[in-house]
C-alpha cells in the first residue's frame, strides 16, 4: 500500500458497532482513556476478558470524558439494570469475533504512516500523544476539545504535513522506499542475501 492509500484510508472510514454499541472515530481522547486503563486492547499482555471490551466499547462510543465517567459509572438503579442485562448478553458472543471487530475499528481509523526514526533507543522526555496534539493546536490554532476529538490517524498526518510545510523535511518513508525495503526483505527471507 503507498502513501496515499494510506492516507486515504485514514479519510474514509465505515460504520463501526460493537456489543449494539456504534462507536465514534478512535481518537486521541479515546487512546488516552485506554492508555490509562491499561486496557488488553492497547497495550499489555494479559487475557482479554469480555468486561475489557465492554469498557473499551463504551469508551470508543463516547464524545468526552464527562461522557465515559457518566457511562463507567451509572448512577441511576435503571441504568445500571440495563448495564448488568447488556453484560448478561455479552458473555453469550464470541469473544474473539467481538475481538476482532474492535480491532478492525481501530485499524480503520489507524492507517499510519511509515517513518524512519533517528535513534530507537531514545528515552521519551514528552508523551508522543502531548506533542502531536499540541502541534495541531499550534498549527490550526483549534481548540483541545476539537483536536480530541479528531480520528489519530488523522491527527498524525496532518502533524506531519505541517511540519514538512515548515521545514521542507519529514520522515515518512516514501513509497519507493519502502518498494526497496520489501524487495531487500523478501530477498532476506529467501535465504539469497
Amino acid at each position: 500500500m503507498n502513501n496515499a492509500d494510506i492516507f486515504f484510508e485514514t479519510l474514509v472510514n465505515v460504520r463501526h458497532e460493537v456489543l449494539g454499541l456504534e462507536l465514534k472515530p478512535f481518537c486521541i481522547l479515546h487512546l488516552l482513556w485506554l492508555q490509562h486503563i491499561a486496557s488488553p486492547l492497547f497495550l499489555t499482555s494479559k487475557r482479554i476478558e469480555i468486561q475489557d471490551v465492554e469498557i473499551a466499547v463504551i469508551i470508543c462510543s463516547s464524545s468526552s470524558s464527562e461522557e465515559i465517567l457518566a457511562k463507567l459509572n451509572p448512577s441511576s438503579f435503571w441504568q445500571r439494570h440495563l448495564r448488568k442485562r447488556w453484560h448478561r448478553r455479552n458473555r453469550r458472543e464470541d469473544l474473539g469475533r467481538i475481538v476482532k471487530q474492535f480491532l478492525a475499528y481501530q485499524d480503520d481509523y489507524c492507517s499510519l504512516p511509515q517513518l524512519f526514526t533517528k535513534d530507537e533507543n531514545r528515552d521519551e522526555k514528552l508523551p508522543w500523544l502531548l506533542l502531536y496534539t499540541t502541534g495541531l493546536i499550534k498549527a490550526t490554532g483549534w481548540n483541545l476539545e476539537k483536536v480530541l476529538a479528531l480520528p489519530l490517524g488523522q491527527v498524525i498526518w496532518l502533524n506531519i504535513a505541517f511540519g514538512y510545510l515548515a521545514s521542507g523535511e519529514t520522515s515518512v518513508i516514501s513509497d519507493r522506499e519502502r518498494a526497496a525495503m520489501d524487495a531487500l526483505r523478501a530477498l532476506t527471507v529467501g535465504g539469497t542475501a
